[in-house]
């Protein structure tokens, strides 16, 4: 095995929530994302994400070298901000998210999936 699959790694896991009605089309807008916001978490450590939808609550699974790592490099990098310009309409954030569910529903993206 190469360096990369031994170092350690971290999975967690949080919610986010849906406007209400927004599922379809959040669904459609997520199924793909761009090439450039895929290169830009696989650069920040990011090794795997999955979103699953259980009604309008988001339940997010995710790998990365580090979480602390991750969320600094995301939150400066300028094509990730773009993304959740875009995101951010089909987001709740007037109300909190509770913590995963025992069943997060059915899977809706996967970082392993094809960009746009």
């Amino acid at each position: 095995m190469d360096a990369e699959h031994l170092a350690p790694t971290e999975t967690f896991t949080f919610s986010t929530l849906l406007r209400a009605g927004r599922e379809p089309d959040y669904e459609r807008f997520h199924r793909a994302i761009p090439v450039e916001l895929d290169a830009a978490m696989r650069a920040a450590g990011v090794l795997g994400w999955q979103i699953r939808r259980q009604g309008t609550t988001l339940t997010h699974e995710v790998t990365a070298r580090s979480r602390a790592q991750m969320n600094l490099i995301l939150q400066h990098d300028q094509v990730n901000r773009a993304w959740q310009r875009e995101v951010a309409p089909f987001l709740d954030t007037g109300r909190p998210a509770s913590a995963p569910d025992a069943d997060p529903g059915a899977l809706i993206w996967d970082f392993s999936w094809p960009t746009r």
